[in-house]
């Protein structure tokens, strides 16, 4: 398959009888028509169905069962990233074209001295990909001097910064979302897919609005206003004075616990 998935139901020799997932309404025909799919071959031991549990569905359940390394997880999880690798092919092709064609008498070392000629000037040829940054030097020297204005709590100087960052970060996502997408024009591709990923790997910021429509994006601050605004809500502003009987009234008797728990009985048994 393309994704390179695996059936994990044909990976496994079971009876018929431990196949089939699901019976038609007179029990004539059964189908197997669920399926465990994975991406990793050794990492499944079993496939079946559980035949002796009834879910009142004419659907079978399907069980699988996997085996996991944690390590390996863990690994995989921290793995770093090799850095990309690109081949400028203009020089490659002067490279190559300084083979000097040999007369040999064995024809297959000739073709290894080629192919080995052909790798050297590949290796030659390729370079480091450089990633082009989303944000200028500009900008992040902005990000460092509000990091630092924090820091020393200068808070008016902080809030300037801060202010000028999120439009110098603006400006730069503006500039390189058009520049991602002029690049994907010229090289043919799909426009659509380019505006796709670029909005895949972009950063949502977390921000509440204050009722007197100033933004915030504290998370300290936002919690004092969302905790307020709630107590506010649910908190009662009419204050009821208590009510005291007469004492030659009808005084309510109070309830035995006896009495409640026979009436629960009587009521839901």
């Amino acid at each position: 398959m393309l994704t390179n998935t695996i059936h994990g139901n044909s990976q496994f020799q079971k009876l018929p009888s431990l196949r089939w997932t699901w019976e038609s309404p007179g029990g004539q025909f059964h189908n197997e028509v669920d399926h465990i799919i994975f991406n990793r071959r050794y990492c499944l031991t079993d496939v079946s169905v559980v035949p002796k549990f009834y879910t009142g569905s004419d659907h079978r359940l399907l069980r699988a069962r996997f085996r996991f390394s944690r390590l390996g997880e863990k690994a995989v999880k921290f793995k770093k990233r090799s850095p990309r690798m690109t081949i400028n092919w203009g020089l490659y092709t002067s490279l190559a074209g300084l083979w000097e064609d040999t007369v040999m008498d064995n024809s297959d070392e000739e073709y290894d001295h080629f192919v080995h000629h052909l790798r050297d000037r590949a290796r030659g040829a390729e370079s480091l990909k450089t990633t082009k940054r989303r944000l200028s030097p500009g900008t992040l020297e902005l990000i460092r001097q509000r990091g630092a204005a924090r820091a020393s709590g200068n808070y008016q100087q902080t809030s300037e910064l801060a202010k000028l960052c999120r439009a110098a970060i603006k400006e730069g996502l503006q500039e390189r979302r058009a520049e991602v997408l002029a690049e994907a024009a010229e090289a043919g591709l799909s426009i659509r897919n380019a505006r796709r990923n670029f909005a895949n790997f972009k950063t949502k910021m977390t921000a509440l609005r204050r009722p007197d429509g100033t933004v915030i994006s504290s998370r300290r601050t936002m919690e004092k206003v969302i905790h307020d605004f709630y107590s506010d809500l649910f908190d009662s502003h009419v204050h009821l004075l208590p009510r005291h009987l007469p004492q030659d009234e009808y005084v309510v008797p109070s309830v035995l616990p006896s009495v409640l728990q026979q009436k629960y009985y009587t009521t839901f048994f």
